[in-house]
């Protein structure tokens, strides 16, 4: 030990020297490079430990640091440790735990691996100590998410070769465990029903539907999660558990609806649609207790939720919540991406879509309008992607009885597929035909009016 705090003490001279030297050759004032120079001196005569409590002040008193500083100062913290408390098993444990955190709050799962699970074992060793005991479980799930993390990687998760596949595997059978352990963990220090188990359980769903698709044990962690959180709020809770319930709420219901989706077949009765409809409309009763209909759709999380909602809205033919949550979603991704883009063209007529369906034709007739103004301002008034709206506004426009505008907006499509696809094609012909049966039930007033389109 003390062959190794002579060396820390000489490196840390040395670095002190260099410094100094390099400042008074760019012209730094001799005197404030002297008083630096001091300030380092006194530095360096302070104790590893006193080093170490200077460190950590710093870090819990930083606001504008970055991840990466502060993984910096926790790797000295480490370091420090090593030399102050090269015996004690909880203190070495506690600063790997640290690292690790703070390697995962920079976006860094693979470095943060090794130093989990280097805290898990110390922290066991030690576990004689309440303060170990007590830490433990946050070291284990620190270990989990590391783990997890690694498997979702984006690195990670293109790749398809067979051994690539088996060390994904191995991974998430590491993580799984994890998280397993941490879970037993923070029932055996805090109780089965403390909040401080949501982060676990919240964890390991995501990394069931991420890696796995295994929706079944997502949608199980995730109903605990909300019992927990339900339980905890039932009296006066406060905006923070409000919020955390609301969002359980929400991840749940997404997941439901993500299984639905997959498990949805062409078949109306078959079981798996059965369970498909059953799920969408637990998911909607979920959304509807939380404040997701009601709040903005401020971010591009939400908004995806709520185009979730209205897809299953939409199977379970549930129109008017089905708009609301189309009307919430398409205000974001405008204000996202801007009125004229091709997102949110798409979703005006998924809008006007609903609306005719609801019998709403002079709403639908306006949304669709829209959509062809919107792709004209894209594509051109001559693009082949204008001849779908131009054919759903012209059936809004004869559930309206306006003939003449109805007439002129499938002239339109007739004329955008006979450019595109020829006079003789099947596309034109049978946009040709509609238009006849118009003309043919037009009132002699408007028969006419348009010729000249």
């Amino acid at each position: 030990r003390a062959g190794t705090g002579r060396r820390w003490t000489f490196l840390r001279l040395h670095n002190a020297t260099v410094v100094m030297v390099a400042q008074l050759a760019r012209g730094a004032p001799a005197g404030l490079v002297l008083d630096e120079a001091q300030e380092e001196e006194e530095e360096l005569h302070s104790s590893p430990e006193a080093r170490v409590r200077e460190l950590e002040g710093r870090i819990d008193h930083a606001t504008s640091a970055s991840a990466l500083d502060l993984v910096g100062w926790r790797c000295e913290c480490l370091a420090l440790t090593q030399i102050a408390w090269a015996d004690d098993l909880f203190q070495l444990g506690r600063a790997s735990f640290l690292l690790a955190r703070a390697y995962l709050d920079a976006g860094m799962p693979f470095p943060a691996i090794p130093h989990a699970e280097r805290a898990e074992s110390m922290l066991l060793a030690s576990a004689a100590r309440p303060e170990a005991e007590a830490l433990l479980p946050k070291a284990l799930l620190a270990l989990a998410d590391s783990l997890s993390r690694a498997v979702l990687a984006p690195g990670r998760r293109g790749r398809t070769s067979q051994k690539a596949r088996g060390n994904a595997a191995a991974l998430y059978k590491r993580a799984a465990d994890a998280y397993h352990r941490s879970l037993l963990a923070m029932h055996r220090v805090f109780g089965r029903g403390h909040v401080a188990c949501c982060p676990v359980l919240r964890g390991w769903a995501r990394m069931a539907v991420g890696r796995s698709s295994d929706f079944a044990l997502a949608r199980r962690l995730l109903a605990r999660e909300l019992q927990i959180r339900s339980a905890k709020g039932v009296n006066d809770p406060t905006a923070a558990e409000s919020a955390a319930l609301d969002e359980t709420r929400r991840e749940l219901a997404s997941n439901m609806l993500l299984e639905a989706k997959v498990a949805s077949s062409g078949r109306d009765n078959s079981p798996s649609s059965l369970r498909a409809a059953r799920l969408r409309r637990e998911a909607i009763a979920l959304l509807a207790g939380s404040e997701v209909e009601a709040a903005p759709a401020g971010t591009m999380e939400a908004a995806r939720l709520r185009l979730q909602l209205a897809e299953a809205c939409i199977e379970l033919e549930a129109w008017g919540q089905a708009e609301a949550a189309l009307v919430s979603a398409i205000g974001y991704t405008e204000h996202a991406f801007g009125c004229c883009d091709h997102r949110s063209a798409a979703l005006w007529a998924e809008l006007a879509s609903i609306r005719m369906r609801q019998q709403r034709h002079e709403a639908a007739a306006a949304d669709y309008e829209h959509v062809v103004t919107v792709l004209e301002l894209l594509h051109g008034p001559h693009d082949e992607r204008l001849i779908a709206p131009c054919e759903k506004l012209c059936h809004a426009l004869v559930a309206l009885g306006r003939w003449r505008d109805a007439r002129l907006a499938l002239g339109r499509a007739q004329r955008l597929a006979c450019a595109r696809y020829g006079v003789d094609s099947q596309s034109a012909l049978r946009i040709a035909q509609v238009l006849r049966s118009i003309e043919q039930q037009m009132p002699p007033e408007d028969q006419g009016d348009g010729e000249e389109e």
